[in-house]
C-alpha cells in the first residue's frame, strides 16, 4: 500500500509539472502595440528536439540566424486589408528587408478556443501596386485552447491564393498535430521559459512535411522544420529551417513580472564570430543606453544603441565586415550600471 501511494504521489507531481496555454494568454500575446523579432536560419543543421513526454531541458542555446525580421501587433480595423479578413481579432505585422526590398505581411488571427490563422496579405516594395493574399476556409487551426499535454488537432482546409483579388490558385491542405512533450527551454542569450512541444505534421497533395514547434505562454517560441517527412520523435534530427524568437515585448508599459530584475550584458553570441554575432542586454527599469564597440587600443568602431530604452530583454547585431580580425570590446552603459566583455573576430 505505501508503494501504491508513493507511486501515485509522484505520478501527481510529474502531471502537474507540465504548463498550460489558454485563450487568455494567446489574447495577452496580440495585445496591440507587442513586438518581437524572429531570427530564422535557412540553412540545413542538427538539432536537438528532446524527447517524447516531460522532463526535457531544451538547450536551443546555439542556434544561429541568416534572416531576421520583427513583427508587431496592431488593431486589424486600422489596417488596409481588414475588409478581406472580416471579423478578425488579431492582426500580426510582420516586416523584412532584403537586397534593399521591404517585405510587408499582415496576418489575421480569430483568437476563439482555436486560435486560428484567418490569412495574410503581403505586399513587397520592389514590386508596386501587386498586393499578393491567402485565405483559409475554414480557418487554419494554430493551436487549440487550452493547450496541454497530449493535446491534440486534426484538420483539412482549402487554402487560396489572390493577386491583387482574382484568384490564382487553391490547394487543400490537412494537419494532424499533437502535444507530445513538455519541459523547459533556453533560447540564444540564455533566457528560459516553460514550454510545450508540438509535433505537427501537413499534407498537400502528395507532399507531407513535419515541424516541431516549442512555446511558451508569454510567446517565445522555437520552430524546427524537419528535412524528411518521417524524422524521429528522439535526439538528434536533421532539419532545414530553424527559426526562434523571445517573449513579446510589450512597448509603453511599466514593469511586469516576464521583465528582467537586472542590469546585464551577456557574451555576444557565436563568438568567436565573423563578420556578425548578437549582442544582448537587459534592463530592470527604463534607462538612457549606450552600447559602444572598441578595437584593442580603445577606438570606437561602433556605436550600436545611443537612446532611452524601457525595461526588457534587447538583441542588437554587430556586423563587422568591414573591421579586421582580432579583439574587440564591448561596453554597456546606461544611467547607473557598466559592462564590458571581449569579442573575438575571426576572418
Amino acid at each position: 500500500m505505501k508503494k501504491l501511494l508513493l507511486f501515485v504521489i509522484v505520478l501527481s507531481y510529474s502531471v502537474l509539472a507540465q504548463i498550460t496555454i489558454t485563450t487568455s494568454d494567446r489574447a495577452n500575446i496580440f495585445t496591440v502595440g507587442n513586438t518581437v523579432t524572429i531570427y530564422s536560419d535557412t540553412s540545413q543543421s542538427n538539432v536537438d528536439i528532446g524527447s517524447t513526454g516531460g522532463g526535457n531541458n531544451w538547450d536551443f542555446t546555439g542556434l544561429t540566424y541568416d534572416f531576421s525580421g520583427s513583427f508587431e501587433s496592431v488593431d486589424p480595423s486600422t489596417t488596409s486589408y481588414n475588409s478581406d479578413f472580416l471579423g478578425a481579432d488579431a492582426c500580426a505585422h510582420s516586416v523584412s528587408s532584403s537586397s534593399g526590398s521591404q517585405t510587408d505581411i499582415w496576418s489575421y488571427f480569430k483568437l476563439n478556443g482555436t486560435y486560428d490563422l484567418m490569412g495574410t496579405a503581403t505586399t513587397i516594395s520592389s514590386q508596386s501596386g501587386i498586393i499578393s493574399e491567402t485565405k483559409n476556409s475554414p480557418f487554419r487551426q494554430q493551436y487549440v485552447n487550452p493547450m496541454t499535454y497530449n493535446s491534440n488537432w486534426m484538420q483539412t482546409f482549402t487554402q487560396s491564393q489572390f493577386l491583387n483579388g482574382s484568384q490564382i490558385s487553391s490547394s487543400s491542405v490537412s494537419t494532424s498535430a499533437v502535444v507530445d512533450a513538455y519541459g523547459t527551454m533556453t533560447l540564444p542569450g540564455g533566457m528560459s521559459y516553460d514550454a510545450l512541444r508540438i509535433k505537427e505534421t501537413t499534407t498537400v497533395g502528395s507532399f507531407s512535411s513535419v515541424s516541431f514547434t516549442f512555446v511558451a505562454k508569454n510567446g517565445a517560441q522555437v520552430e524546427v522544420s524537419a528535412t524528411n517527412s518521417n524524422p524521429s520523435d528522439n535526439g538528434v534530427i536533421s532539419a532545414d529551417n530553424t527559426s526562434y524568437n523571445g517573449a513579446l515585448v510589450a512597448t509603453g508599459v511599466e514593469q511586469t513580472s516576464n521583465l528582467p530584475k537586472n542590469f546585464n550584458l551577456k557574451q555576444n553570441y557565436p563568438n568567436p564570430f565573423n563578420p556578425s554575432t548578437k549582442i544582448v542586454y537587459t534592463l530592470s527599469k527604463e534607462s538612457k543606453v549606450k552600447l559602444i564597440i572598441y578595437d584593442i587600443l580603445g577606438n570606437e568602431v561602433a556605436n550600436l544603441v545611443d537612446k532611452e530604452q524601457p525595461a526588457g530583454v534587447y538583441r542588437v547585431n554587430f556586423n563587422a565586415s568591414n573591421l579586421a580580425s582580432g579583439f574587440y570590446i564591448a561596453q554597456l552603459r546606461t544611467n547607473n550600471f557598466i559592462k564590458t566583455i571581449k569579442m573575438t573576430l575571426l576572418k
